[in-house]
């Protein structure tokens, strides 16, 4: 083999190419390997690979599919910190600071995911995302103004974006600005359907506005569309609460906790309804159950637990429609 190569020119490789290539081997199926997980949910193999790939050599693409395999995996400050690198080397890549501004929402870091958004705007000044996207960490930071602003760009640079109208429509509520926001209600049900987070958003603007009755039109339409939506089994049972329909409030919730299992909002509301109803010893049931079923939540009845029960009739007295 060294007399042909000597004959036709040619050189034996040295120890150090021999040793680049099959770096570069390695980097290759390290990096395949990578997004080949990624692309099959199992971020935690991908992070392994793909950070492995990346102390072989540097590449942007496996980069980014690290920063994408550390989101899915849970690992957000990882990810932030691999995309603000990204987007810091490659400005004009849109997405990069869309991905960052996503980390950042996530963290809730809302004033670091609206500079990530003018940073996109500055690659590309009609995309609808970023507008939409600083529009939603505006309305976290309580700036409703730069929120609908924002909102209202979004829906310029994108007439079909259905997630701004029902955003904005929310936004407008909080400032008890209910015409504008029913406008955006009706436009997304008229030019998006009937689907269930359409017909709920128009069920809590008439709920806002004291319109219990056509509210509880729309909240069982939702129920119809889909019967395992819980957000509507609870809007029923407070909207029948306030009109002073206990009973239907109770017949909604037992109907949702045969049907959905460990639904532990609805023995909270029913704990609730109970406890007006002077049922003291079934609203303990219910609160207990919903504990039992969602420890998380109980936190918000009472810090250490140390006495449930004045603290389950602290927090329904509290959202007592009835007054007593």
């Amino acid at each position: 083999m060294g007399f042909l190569k000597a004959l036709f020119g040619g050189q034996e490789e040295s120890a150090e190419e021999k040793e680049q290539k099959q770096q570069t081997r390695n980097f290759n199926i390290l990096k395949y390997d990578g997004i080949k997980a990624l692309k099959m949910q199992q971020p935690e193999y991908a992070v392994r690979c793909l950070e492995e790939a990346l102390r072989l050599q540097a590449d942007d693409e496996a980069e980014t599919c690290l920063a994408q395999a550390y989101m899915a995996s849970g690992r957000t400050e990882e990810a932030r910190d691999t995309l603000t690198r990204l987007a810091e080397r490659m400005p004009d890549r849109t997405t990069l600071w869309l991905a960052l501004a996503q980390v950042e929402m996530q963290l809730n870091a809302y004033e670091e995911a609206v500079l990530a958004c003018a940073r996109a705007l500055e690659a590309d000044a009609a995309c609808a995302e970023a507008h939409f996207l600083s529009g939603k960490a505006h309305a976290a930071m309580a700036h409703p103004i730069e929120a609908v602003a924002a909102l209202t760009q979004a829906l310029q640079c994108d007439r079909d974006m259905e997630v701004a109208y029902r955003e904005r429509a929310g936004v407008l509520k909080d400032m008890y600005q209910f015409a504008e926001a029913e406008q955006d209600a009706d436009y997304l049900l008229e030019h998006f359907g009937e689907n269930e987070d359409n017909l709920m958003l128009k069920g809590n603007l008439l709920q806002s506005q004291g319109r219990t009755e056509e509210a509880l039109t729309y909240y069982n339409k939702v129920k119809d569309v889909n019967p395992f939506h819980q957000e509507a089994y609870i809007a029923l049972s407070e909207t029948y609460a306030t009109n002073r329909q206990a009973d239907r409030s109770l017949e909604v919730l037992e109907e949702g906790i045969e049907l959905i299992a460990d639904f532990a909002a609805a023995y909270k509301e029913r704990g609730r309804i109970r406890l007006m109803l002077n049922d003291k010893e079934g609203a303990m049931d219910d609160l207990k159950r919903a504990l039992e079923l969602s420890p998380e939540e109980g936190k918000t009845l009472d810090g250490n637990y140390s006495n449930v029960e004045q603290e389950m009739n602290e927090l329904y007295k509290s959202r007592n429609p009835y007054g007593f």
